[in-house]
This record gives C-alpha cells, sequence and structure tokens, in this order.
C-alpha cells in the first residue's frame, strides 16, 4: 500500500486557481477550500 505525506490542510484564502506541475492539472478553488494534493505534492496557487 503506498502512504501519502502527511500535509496539514491547507486553505484558500481568496478565489483562485492552483497548478500541479507534474500533471499539468488546474483546480478553480473558492475562499476556504482545502488546497488539494496531487501526484503527492500539495499543489501551487497561481493567480
Amino acid at each position: 500500500m503506498e502512504k501519502k505525506p502527511n500535509y496539514k490542510p491547507v486553505y484558500a484564502e481568496k478565489e483562485c486557481d492552483v497548478y500541479c506541475s507534474t500533471c499539468n492539472k488546474i483546480i478553480h478553488l473558492q475562499q476556504g477550500d482545502e488546497i488539494p494534493i496531487c501526484c503527492g505534492k500539495l499543489m501551487e496557487v497561481i493567480d
């Protein structure tokens, strides 16, 4: 079984897009949404 890294939940401070540099996925989040983990790492805020 794959072990997932332990990340503390991180929440979007405002409406924004997040990006995974590994698979190029972009997700739009609303203020207060949890920033997801993709490809084993936390997605990056891009705006």
